[in-house]
């Protein structure tokens, strides 16, 4: 700016001079460089008036205002100019692509007419200073964000670092010189490996060529080696760095420390074999007694001990109900506990699955008879057939049925549909007519030991559907709940219609 303002004062034998640009908002003018004004401070940030001034004349036209004799000129009126004494001056609007950033000013206090030529040099002077004022606009937010972005990597929690495609380290930011140990001027220059522990050379090539061919790697699980010789846990994500014309050039890697993570999550899983062995160890000696309980109340009610007047039969009639009860709860922990122990093996066969629902309904039909529910398997083609554990789906029925007819009121209505879900799998649902599951709660039914409260009377153990989901999800199905509340539900499941492709593993 100093040097146009020079210039184009030397050129045309001017005086005065002045230089306006507008603020990031476009909304102040703010005199930048001025010449030969006795009280620069005339020129005060001046917010762009609605009156006609020189810069809304430019602003309009995009191009320069020219005055000879400003005294003439109503536009100068109570201006600065004039109370320089300037008789005569020419504004060229300052621009770049199109918009007008400022404007440049020569005057003089001597009458002088300009030439065209005068004028079309200002003009590109004008030109001239706003590529300038631009690209330096331009500079200052790319340094502005770059020094963001930098301030945003250098503050990050999580280790950022760069390298190129020989895997030596670029940029080390706060994040890694915590989690690693090593300062920037440790790391810096050296290769990645630095990071392996023993007997993982390899890695760090083998992660870099996968980004090369998939693009991108989120989520990767690794060891890495402290500069103290500790052994970390760290979650990885290595992207490509390219350049302009999209070719790679290098590597980003961010790391999150997971070591308390994984070892949390190693103290739970000790916490939950301890939780599942000792409810297995507990449940099994608990059947011991109350296998000898109901022995000794099915003698006493078969008059083995002698008569029994009717108060004692009630009373032993009780005691075996909440026997059997406490039997079934036992029986229940214990499947849990081992499925979740990793300890039931699945024997799938081809199993005819209409053929087994009917075997299951009449196994649970005194049930029904007993509170006038029509109970029914509503499938006419009966060769649909599941590959599938026979004992572990015969549970998962007895569990849903037993569950719809206990939960349906008398004279309802229960109905086991079986159907073909596509060429892979098969679909088995048990609906009811009973009062439904409140949305709210529909998403917890599967929870171990979680009853609905307004079922009343009508509770079980709470286990009988978290195991139905755990068989089910065995044979690699799925289960579900469609319900309305008080119109009913219906619990389907799917499991596979034939026996997964397996492939044969070659013997090294």
């Amino acid at each position: 700016m100093n040097d146009t303002l020079d210039k184009s004062l030397e050129i045309l034998g001017f005086d005065v001079g002045l230089v306006r640009v507008l603020d990031t908002e476009g909304k102040k003018m703010i005199v930048r460089v001025t010449r030969g004004l006795r009280s620069p401070n005339y020129f005060p940030q001046r917010n762009i008036s609605q009156e006609p001034t020189t810069l809304g004349i430019m602003l309009e036209t995009r191009e320069p205002y020219v005055s000879p004799d400003i005294r003439n000129d109503p536009i100068y009126k109570n201006r600065t100019l004039m109370r320089e004494g300037v008789i005569s001056a020419a504004h060229a609007p300052i621009m770049s692509k199109g918009r007008v950033l400022g404007s440049l000013t020569v005057a003089s206090r001597k009458y002088h007419k300009f030439a065209k030529r005068e004028i079309n040099l200002l003009k590109a002077f004008g030109s001239q200073l706003g590529v300038a004022l631009e690209n330096a606009q331009l500079y200052d937010a790319v340094h502005k964000g770059k020094a963001y972005i930098e301030n945003l990597v250098e503050s990050a929690g999580d280790a950022i670092v760069s390298t190129d495609m020989e895997d030596r380290i670029l940029t080390w930011n706060r994040g890694a010189e915590v989690i690693f140990g090593y300062s920037k001027e440790q790391a810096i220059g050296q290769n990645l490996a630095l990071l392996l522990p023993p007997g993982r050379s390899n890695e760090v090539e083998d992660i870099r060529l996968k980004v090369q061919h998939t693009g991108v790697i989120r989520n990767l699980e690794a060891r890495r080696k402290r500069n103290d010789g500790a052994i970390i846990e760290v979650a990885l994500a290595v992207s490509p760095i390219k350049d302009g014309t999209g070719g790679m050039i290098g590597f980003l890697h961010l790391a999150k420390d997971i070591t308390e993570k994984k070892r949390y999550e190693q103290r739970l899983r000790e916490l939950d074999k301890m939780k599942s062995d000792f409810v297995s160890n507990v449940s099994h000696e608990l059947r011991t007694p109350l296998t000898a309980i109901k022995g000794s109340v099915d003698n006493m009610l078969d008059g083995i001990t002698g008569q029994l007047n009717e108060k004692q039969i009630r009373y032993l009639a009780r005691i075996k109900s909440n026997a059997d009860r406490l039997a079934r709860l036992i029986n229940d922990i214990l499947d849990l506990s081992r499925i979740e122990a990793g300890k039931i093996d699945l024997k799938p066969t081809v199993l005819p699955l209409v053929a087994l629902a009917k075997e299951v309904t009449e196994s649970l039909r005194a049930v029904a008879v007993e509170k006038l529910i029509v109970l029914e398997v509503a499938s006419a083609d009966t060769s649909v057939a599941a590959w599938a554990d026979r004992d572990k789906i015969t549970q998962v029925l007895v569990n849903l049925i037993g569950n719809a007819l206990k939960f349906t009121p008398p004279h309802g209505h229960v109905s086991v549909a079986i159907d073909r879900n596509g060429d892979e799998w098969v679909k088995v649902s048990v609906a009811d007519t009973g009062p439904g599951i409140p949305p709210e709660e529909a998403s917890r039914i599967f929870d171990k030991f979680y009853q609905i409260a307004k079922v009343g009377k009508a509770r079980g153990t709470g286990l009988g559907l978290a195991i139905s989901k755990a068989l089910v999800e065995m044979h690699g199905g799925e289960i579900s709940v469609h319900c309305n509340a008080d119109r009913g539900s219906t619990f389907s499941f799917t499991l596979p219609a034939q026996q997964p492709f397996k492939l044969e593993v070659p013997a090294r």
